[in-house]
């Protein structure tokens, strides 16, 4: 299979699934001969900085000579973002051998009446290539939720981490953050490691400790206090936790936070026995980068990528763009359907001078330049629809205005291709 028949397979399955627990995800791995009882895991949920913590993980797991393996989703530009060891994406040649198989077992399970979905056989593949590689730590995160995504299916955690978790996939997890936290709390596995991000909601709080009480799991949590931010710009974010004084690759304050947890997930397998030494740890952070996190592509003038989609990750653009003071620029909005796009734009208030919509990506599933459009106004001063991307950078950069892209990791990819 070469790599192109192989992302076509993976991208082509259906997305979601009618199934509400893991069972079809737990068949197909039998099927490939459950690679991922081989491997031990960082388990990372929560519904804002997943990706960004997930690879300061990774980066200082590899710093400390162990090889590591990073899942995560969505991707940017290139669909092999999504597996990598040690900061290298997927070979095609591995790509296609390890798709093949999981292409195999689909199959058989069609037979049987079960259907993987695009996710599932994605993650199947990545854990295959994982076990295949013989990686010491995968460092994995979730798709949705925890208890039932497709990811749980795992046993070896040594940590799972959980970042703060507010309102999103409401349809999916419940309809309130006390419900969403049960879900997300459902990675916790006997003999782990719990590492929560510090600042949660009380009733969110609350539900963590619960949990890890009952399951008689250790609970580290940075305390607020101890996360400072020395400087912040839109290209580094300069912090200290705990004496771990480090530039971050990473905009935004709340960058610091993930790197807290971050830390403290080191920290808790070196109390399991890994050899994770201070200078790893900072150079770890260091190293940590993430396309279309609040990414500055441009200074002057302005050209931001951010693909963040929930409020949470709308308030950290707008406190990013807040503190770095800029100004009178445009924004170019697009959002799937599936996103609280009400909630979001709010966050982003009085952050632009105006605002283009546009499509996010070409199907359904995306809102409309015009549907996005009357949701924007009132909002914000001044909102014209646009009929594609490439139209509306143009147009904002007649005038050599600041532009910030935002809304959907599928356009915050698409502009950043675009911006070469």
């Amino acid at each position: 299979m070469t790599e192109q028949q192989a992302i076509e397979f993976l991208t082509t399955r259906r997305r979601l699934g009618a199934q509400k627990n893991p069972d079809t995800m737990r068949a197909l791995m039998r099927l490939l001969g459950d690679p991922q009882d081989k491997l031990q895991f960082v388990h990372i949920t929560g519904t804002n900085g997943k990706g960004s913590t997930a690879r300061m993980i990774a980066c200082i797991l590899t710093a400390a000579g162990y090889k590591t393996g990073l899942n995560i989703s969505p991707y940017v530009q290139d669909f092999k973002e999504r597996m990598t060891i040690d900061g290298v994406e997927i070979g095609a040649r591995e790509l296609g051998q390890v798709t093949r198989q999981v292409q195999k077992a689909a199959r058989q399970l069609e037979q049987e009446g079960l259907y993987a979905t695009a996710f599932e056989c994605t993650t199947a593949a990545a854990l295959l290539w994982y076990a295949q590689s013989q990686c010491d730590l995968v460092v994995l995160e979730v798709g949705i939720g925890g208890r039932q995504d497709a990811t749980n299916i795992i046993k070896n955690t040594q940590v799972a981490c959980i970042l703060q978790v507010s309102l999103d996939h409401t349809d999916r997890l419940g309809t309130t953050v006390e419900e969403i936290a049960q879900e997300k709390c459902g990675i916790f596995k006997p003999g782990c490691t719990v590492v929560a991000a510090g600042g949660q909601l009380p009733g969110v709080q609350k539900i963590i400790e619960e949990r890890a009480s009952a399951l008689k799991l250790p609970l580290r949590q940075p305390e607020l206090e101890d996360i400072k931010v020395l400087w912040s710009t839109l290209r580094e974010t300069h912090i200290d936790y705990g004496g771990y004084e480090v530039s971050l690759q990473l905009a935004g304050a709340h960058q610091a936070g993930n790197a807290a947890v971050a830390v403290e997930t080191a920290l808790a397998l070196c109390d399991k026995g890994y050899e994770i030494d201070d200078d790893s740890i900072l150079k770890g952070l260091g190293a940590a980068k993430l396309p279309c996190r609040i990414e500055m592509l441009r200074y002057d003038p302005l050209f931001v990528v951010d693909g963040s989609h929930n409020p949470g990750g709308g308030a950290a653009l707008a406190a990013s763009l807040k503190a770095a003071k800029v100004k009178n620029t445009v924004a170019i909005i697009g959002m799937m359907r599936d996103k609280d796009a009400v909630h979001y734009l709010d966050a982003l208030r009085g952050c632009f001078a105006q605002v283009y919509t546009v499509r996010a990506s070409q199907d359904d599933r995306s809102f409309s330049a015009q549907e996005l459009a009357a949701i924007c106004k009132g909002r914000f001063a001044r909102v014209l629809e646009k009929e594609s991307l490439e139209q509306a950078l143009a147009d904002a950069q007649k005038d050599g205005q600041g532009v910030v892209v935002c809304g959907s990791f599928y356009l915050a990819g698409r502009a950043k291709t675009l911006f070469g």
